[in-house]
Formats: C-alpha cells, sequence, structure tokens
C-alpha cells in the first residue's frame, strides 16, 4: 500500500466523525438559539469529534472491521452525549 492509500483510507475513515462532530454543534446552536452558550463553538467541535473518532476506533477494535451500523449508533450516542454535556447536563 503507497502512502497516498493508506492517507485516503484514513481521511475516509475520520470523515464520518469529523463532520459529525461539527455539524451537531452548529445544528444544535441552530436549532436552540435562545439557549445561552456556556463554551466556545470551536471547542464544542473540537471536543465532539474527537468523541466520535474515539467511538469509531473502538468500534474497529471491537469488529475488528469498519462501517458496522452498530459503530455508526455508537458514534452519533457519543455525539449526542457530548451535546448535551456541553448544555450543562440539563434532562
Amino acid at each position: 500500500m503507497s502512502f497516498f492509500d493508506l492517507l485516503n483510507h484514513l481521511v475516509n475513515f475520520a470523515l464520518p466523525a469529523v463532520s459529525l462532530g461539527v455539524m451537531v454543534p452548529l445544528l444544535s446552536r441552530l436549532i436552540w438559539r435562545k439557549t445561552p452558550v456556556k463554551r466556545p463553538l470551536k471547542s464544542q467541535m473540537m471536543v465532539t469529534s474527537l468523541a466520535c473518532l474515539a467511538a469509531l476506533f473502538a468500534g474497529l477494535v471491537i469488529f475488528s472491521t469498519d462501517g458496522k451500523m452498530a459503530t455508526y449508533g455508537a458514534m452519533v450516542t457519543v455525539a449526542a452525549v457530548c451535546q448535551w454535556w456541553y448544555q450543562g447536563w440539563r434532562v
């Protein structure tokens, strides 16, 4: 495998996590405009993206393959929990 093939695989592995990590904080601020924001948008995006990447990597380790729906479900759950945590643990 060449370097560019490896780079392509790594980018395609991380792209769903990073895109979800960017979209969830943006959409939450759009939906809940009147809710006071406690932390900057960049930190929300970074923490959510890293948590989603960790969920994808854990799914890769557990299932020993990429692209399982359970892994993507875990990634969405992790993104939701991160956003809930950033909003102040309201129920």
